[in-house]
């Protein structure tokens, strides 16, 4: 009997399907209304991808929301534990220059916003003033995922891209989740301004330095600015406008939330572990800048190495 030959599945015509030996899985992109587009990366890839462009159009935003693990652990043999983190959201212009180099195992979730449509929501809006300024290679918000976003796209995950209703429940996701990012947007009192590119990818490298070394210590503005080849208070003034805080700020919250993600783990069997593994020599100042950030001390929410 002659073999049957595979036959390939079915696709909605929205899903952007990759050769089997590039990658499994599929992406979709959809038109949700004019001037916001969807995408969703959900792919395994069989082998390592070369960064590409991703898009570079001047008169649009890219909201990027990573659900890949937020945390990253690091051991070489006979030595000390590393943890850094990721910011799991970002806003940038799309005419600043950018590549996206995904992990082997990636799902993402994009929403690509026309200006006009974006700057409609924002402070100023209403008088006009955003509309007439130049809002190119700007990064506008980038942090973690807040809880009700990533509960919104991980319920659109649950389902089936050959589902008939599926583009319905996109359409419906996308318009919520660009709710969830004008409102946050608003909070923040963030209003879109001219940041050159240059200063974007210095900053960007500050950043991404503070996140691999949150083992340790603060390394100090100084240090930070060298790095960036800026003055103190140019480095300053440009790092808070990007990430809304302060470079000192801005290490200590992402250590925390690693210190959170460590105490629910269940791999420690005591709080004194995990103080020492982020570079806290006494536990109780450890107890008070957490306390301070969450609300809580880290005994309510340690759950202790039961192996």
């Amino acid at each position: 009997m002659k073999a049957m030959e595979k036959i390939p599945p079915i696709k909605a015509k929205n899903q952007l399907v990759l050769p089997d030996d590039i990658a499994q899985n599929c992406s979709y992109c959809l038109e949700v209304i004019p001037g916001l587009t969807a995408l969703i990366v959900d792919v395994s890839f069989q082998r390592n991808t070369e960064p590409g462009k991703v898009i570079n159009a001047e008169d649009f935003y890219i909201a990027y929301y990573d659900l890949s693990n937020e945390i990253n652990i690091h051991q070489n043999a006979g030595t000390k534990v590393n943890y850094s983190s990721k910011l799991g959201m970002v806003v940038l212009d799309a005419a600043l220059k950018s590549s996206y180099v995904p992990s082997l195992k990636t799902y993402s979730f994009w929403l690509l916003i026309a200006k006009p449509l974006l700057q409609n929501y924002l402070p100023g809006a209403e008088n006009g003033s955003i509309e007439k300024r130049k809002l190119n290679n700007t990064i506008v918000f980038s942090s973690h995922i807040d809880s009700r976003t990533r509960l919104c796209i991980l319920k659109l995950r649950t389902r089936n891209y050959n589902d008939p209703s599926f583009e319905l429940s996109l359409r419906g996701t996308s318009l919520q989740v660009f709710a969830y990012l004008v409102e946050r947007l608003n909070e923040s009192g963030t209003i879109p301004g001219k940041l050159s590119e240059l200063d974007t990818a210095q900053i960007i490298k500050t950043q991404t330095y503070l996140m691999e070394q949150l083992s340790g210590t603060f390394p100090g503005i100084d240090f930070l600015a060298a790095m960036a080849g800026m003055s103190v208070s140019k480095y300053k003034k440009l790092f808070k406008s990007v990430f809304k805080e302060s470079p000192n700020s801005f290490f200590l919250r992402e250590k925390l939330h690693i210190a959170q993600e460590l105490l629910m783990s269940g791999n420690f069997n005591t709080i004194n572990e995990i103080a020492y593994e982020l570079g806290y020599v006494k536990s109780g100042y450890f107890a008070s800048i957490y306390k301070k950030q969450f609300g809580q001390l880290p005994g309510e929410v340690f759950m202790k190495n039961m192996a």
